[in-house]
């Protein structure tokens, strides 16, 4: 059975082109690093490694951020799915307090990237409108 309905998740950063003035790949090419897939997840990859002086290739069959990237909520939490509680009970305290600060650390890495870089590839907008915080690790009994 078909539908006209579209089932497609459709977002508002679909409207934003990204990089613009990316061109396409053509001829041979040297690198040190290929990346396949121009998401949130290979394009902070490229940037991480072109920082430590790696020329890097991105390939994408689609739109730069135009796959699952260009549909999420872009929504960044420290946080596992289970609760702190639960990972305290199966790995320990140490190792939920290091993975919580892993996370924090990441959110903090991709908040500073956002503020900073994003804006000279997206015509000067950046969606991060949100004050700047740095999270602390606390058990429930701390709080």
């Amino acid at each position: 059975m078909t539908s006209d309905f579209d089932r497609r998740s459709r977002s508002l950063w679909m409207d934003i082109a990204v990089a613009p003035a990316a061109s396409t790949l053509t001829g041979d090419q040297t690198c040190d690093t290929v990346i396949v897939g121009a998401g949130m997840a290979g394009i902070s990859t490229a940037y991480e490694l072109s920082t430590q002086g790696q020329k890097v290739i991105v390939i994408d069959r689609g739109e730069i951020a135009g796959g699952i990237t260009a549909r999420t909520t872009a929504h960044l939490a420290p946080l596992c799915d289970d609760l702190t509680s639960e990972m305290i009970k199966i790995r320990g305290e140490e190792m939920s307090k290091a993975f919580y600060e892993s996370q924090a650390a990441a959110v903090d890495r991709i908040e500073d990237f956002w503020r900073t870089v994003a804006p000279r590839f997206t015509g000067g907008c950046s969606r991060l409108n949100l004050p700047r915080r740095k999270m602390k690790y606390a058990t429930a009994s701390q709080t």
